[in-house]
């Protein structure tokens, strides 16, 4: 009996959305509603973080260290070091990820800043048709 009660529990919860799914559903549904031209991620996630770091496709752990200064375990989080469909968004307070999310880049492509970092003053970005140097996707605001 106990293990029949131990599945239904694993299958409650595995159904239930994670906050992490929400936060790319609110980034997706912002870029859609601006005509796909830009996202605020202040907005998205009105949480406390400092900093948002960028991971693009086929970043790994130790992509990760160089871009924040501290380790934090790609390949065990999420499943952008072996996919070119997602781009991973870590949101930092005082060298710790507080929230991260797995964000389509078809919802808006931000792996043109892989291993970038930006203050939280500065997360409007913009979608380029047309960029200086990559391809379309979404850029800081100039």
């Amino acid at each position: 009996m106990k293990y029949f009660l131990w599945i239904f529990v694993l299958l409650v919860f595995s159904g239930c959305d994670s906050p992490a799914s929400g936060i790319s559903e609110e980034i997706t549904r912002q870029f859609k509603s601006s005509g796909r031209t830009f996202v605020n991620l202040a907005k998205v996630l009105p949480n406390v973080w400092d900093k948002v770091c960028i991971l693009g496709p086929y970043s790994t752990s130790k992509h990760a260290y160089e871009t924040l200064g501290f380790a934090w375990p790609v390949e065990r989080q999420s499943s952008i070091s072996a996919s070119d469909k997602n781009v991973l968004l870590l949101f930092v307070t005082n060298q710790e990820i507080v929230e991260f999310v797995e964000h389509p880049r078809r919802d808006g492509d931000f792996a043109n800043l892989s291993r970038q970092c930006f203050a939280r003053e500065q997360t409007t970005f913009h979608h380029q048709t047309n960029p200086k140097k990559g391809w379309p996707g979404l850029f800081p605001k100039e």
